[in-house]
């Protein structure tokens, strides 16, 4: 008997809906065994989160087919079949023809880059989270923007924003230096609501379920109901936190100024363990299955077994290491101010390769099929070959880069210190558009349905399509 077809978008629509398990099965003449197999392949698409899912009864194993056709590149899914990605623009068949044939490149495969630009093999799901995923590559599976239309809205807080925003649906969370963090309506750019906590706040938000994370200049770690806005969890350091959260399996993962990595129970904020290390953590911790890696003031990257907190290694650089690292693979790749930036093993913490900037490296980097992307203070953009550290090309800007790119879809974004968000085709470094700010940026863009959010010291959070 052939299995049945569904229409995934309707199927998407009916569950948004709050149709019941029982209506969905009538609807779509499934046992309870089918509506599970049906909940799973939607959230393994990335159409729907589990948290959508398991806010209904789960049900048991099951077998059925969704109508869902997904880009061999990207792997962004869609409804109806295509050979023209609406997404990233790859041709389908050319690009499944190259793969068999040859691994040169192609430009025709990839509008304004080559294959080696596209991101392959990345699971289709943005995360709500500073660098868009636990491992903190950068990449977002979303609709870029090639030509600026300009701003579709701007915010105003009371402070500087260098916090990265974190998107959910339609409503972009982000704090500010005013000491308040925001959730704003990305349709329209107005206030949802507000939570104050008395002191800046450069940490940017992390989304779990209902809940949201984020570290305070005060040495808190704040969780909070997204619904009700209020207070779940306070947990106060030894010092201020500018590091990022990430939550993973229950526990949330940050750095503090008082030198520690803690790990905390995400529900009732308990310490379930701490490392110390000998200098202030800045870095954003990056997440891979059992390792959780960040870096020290101290000039080491530490990566340690994320049930215990024990070391597995430390690699000594000979600068401090404030940003963010990122996992590809079994490599971690991250800037240190001693003007090197490392490929470094993650089995052994052995050294791969290092490149020599010559200046402190002050962005954390992005990965988009094996090319690194990362900034530093003598302005430039470098792109390298991930897998030998060579570079491809470089972009010299008008001022420090402190924004961590992100990419989406061919392009890559970032801005510094000249005011200036930059879009770069990721192939060529050629510069498609700029946006100038009135302030310096530190905040990294999160990109989201087509649409660019980013803050700056002038005190507002943009959004640009």
């Amino acid at each position: 008997m052939a299995k049945q077809v569904l229409d995934g978008k309707a199927v998407v629509q009916d569950i948004r809906s709050k149709m019941s398990d029982l209506d969905l099965m009538k609807r779509y003449a499934i046992s309870s065994v089918g509506l599970t197999s049906l909940f799973k392949k939607l959230v393994s698409a990335g159409l729907m989160s589990q948290e959508e899912i398991d806010s209904r009864t789960p049900l048991t194993q099951a077998s059925v087919d969704l109508a869902l056709f997904r880009c061999p590149a990207c792997e962004m899914p869609q409804f109806v079949e295509f050979d023209e990605c609406p997404q990233c623009g790859i041709i389908v068949s050319k690009f499944k023809q190259k793969q068999v044939k040859s691994d040169e490149p192609d430009p025709t495969l990839w509008p304004g880059s080559t294959p080696a630009e596209a991101p392959i093999g990345v699971v289709a799901s943005q995360e709500a989270m500073f660098r868009s995923n636990l491992r903190r590559t950068g990449l977002y599976i979303t609709r870029g923007v090639h030509a600026l239309g300009g701003a579709k809205w701007k915010f105003s807080t009371g402070g500087w924003v260098a916090a990265s925003p974190a998107i959910v649906e339609n409503v972009a969370y982000f704090g500010s230096m005013d000491g308040n963090v925001y959730a704003v309506n990305t349709d329209t750019g107005t206030e949802e609501w507000r939570f104050g906590t008395g002191a800046g706040i450069h940490s940017s938000c992390s989304i779990a379920g209902s809940t949201l994370f984020f570290g305070g200049l005060d040495g808190g770690l704040y969780s909070l109901d997204i619904a009700t806005h209020r207070e779940k969890i306070k947990f106060l350091t030894a010092g201020p936190i500018y590091s990022s959260p990430a939550v993973a399996d229950g526990v949330v993962f940050f750095g503090s100024l008082d030198g520690k990595l803690y790990a905390l129970d995400a529900g009732s904020g308990k310490v379930k363990w701490e490392f110390k290390t000998n200098g202030p953590v800045y870095s954003s911790p990056a997440v891979d299955s059992d390792t959780i890696l960040f870096g020290s003031l101290d000039s080491h990257i530490y990566a340690l077994d994320i049930q215990r907190g024990s070391q597995k290694w430390k690699f000594k650089s000979t600068g401090p290491v404030s940003t963010a690292p990122a996992i590809e693979g079994d490599v971690v790749y991250v800037g240190s101010a001693d003007g090197n930036f490392f490929a470094v093993d993650m089995p052994t913490g052995e050294e791969r390769w290092r490149f020599p900037t010559n200046c402190k490296v002050s962005s954390s980097p992005s990965i988009a099929a094996e090319v690194i992307y990362f900034g530093v203070v003598d302005g430039t953009l470098y792109a390298l070959d991930a897998r030998t550290g060579l570079e491809k090309w470089r972009r010299v800007t008008g001022g420090a880069v402190y924004s961590s790119p992100a990419i989406a879809a061919g392009l890559v974004y970032f801005a510094g210190a000249d005011h200036v968000m930059h879009a770069l085709d990721t192939g060529t470094g050629q510069e498609l558009w700029n946006f100038k700010t009135n302030g310096p940026v530190f905040s990294s863009p999160a990109i989201a349905n087509g649409v660019i959010y980013f803050g700056s010291d002038d005190g507002h959070l943009y959004a640009l399509s």
